[in-house]
C-alpha cells in the first residue's frame, strides 16, 4: 500500500499546487516523478510526457495516468488519476460561486493579472527542461522546427503534426 500512497500524495502535491493547466504542471510532476521519488528516469520522463501529448484530452492528467501505470500498474494509474483530480474538482467549484460573485472587484482582476505571467514563465520552465533532452540533433532540431512554423504560423492543427511527426519518426528512426 506504500507505493500507492506515495503516487497518490506525490500527485496530489501537484493537483494542490499547480496553477494554469496542464503544461505548467509538467515541471512539477517532474520534479516529483524525477526528482523527488526517482520513479522515472529523466529520459523516460520525456518519453511518457511525448507519448501522453499523442493523446487527446488533458496532459497532465494523461501523464499522472501514464506514470501511475509505469511506476504501479493500473492502481498506481488510478491513484495518480484521482489525486490529480480531486484538488482541481474541489477547488474549481470553490473558485467559481467566489469568482461569479466577485469578478468586478479591482482586487480579483489584479489577481488574476498578476498570475497570468506566471503561468507563461512555467511554460518557459517546461521548454527549457525538456527542449536540450528532446532535441538532440540537427534533425530533431529541424522536426521541432517545422513543427512550430506549421502550428504558429501555417495555423495547422497540433494534432495534424504529431501525427506527421509520428508517422516520420516510424518510417525514419526504427
Amino acid at each position: 500500500m506504500g507505493l500507492y500512497w506515495s503516487i497518490f500524495i506525490a500527485f496530489l502535491k501537484v493537483g494542490t499546487f499547480g496553477y494554469g493547466g496542464g503544461p505548467s504542471l509538467i515541471p512539477l510532476i517532474e520534479k516529483e516523478v524525477v526528482t523527488n521519488y526517482g520513479w522515472l528516469t529523466a529520459e523516460e520522463f520525456i518519453d511518457a510526457n511525448a507519448m501522453a501529448n499523442t493523446l487527446p484530452g488533458p496532459i497532465a492528467t494523461k501523464l499522472a495516468i501514464c506514470i501511475g501505470m509505469r511506476t504501479a500498474g493500473p492502481l498506481g494509474a488510478a491513484s495518480a488519476l484521482v489525486a490529480m483530480l480531486l484538488p482541481s474538482s474541489i477547488f474549481i467549484i470553490i473558485l467559481t460561486m467566489l469568482y461569479y460573485k466577485y469578478r468586478s472587484l479591482p482586487s480579483v482582476q489584479g489577481m488574476i493579472r498578476g498570475v497570468r505571467p506566471v503561468v507563461i514563465a512555467l511554460l518557459m520552465v517546461t521548454v527549457a527542461h525538456l527542449g536540450p533532452k528532446s532535441v538532440v540533433g540537427w534533425d530533431t532540431f529541424i522536426i521541432a522546427l517545422i513543427a512550430f512554423i506549421v502550428v504558429f504560423y501555417l495555423n495547422i492543427h497540433p494534432v495534424y503534426t504529431i501525427l506527421s511527426a509520428a508517422f516520420i519518426g516510424f518510417m525514419f528512426y526504427r
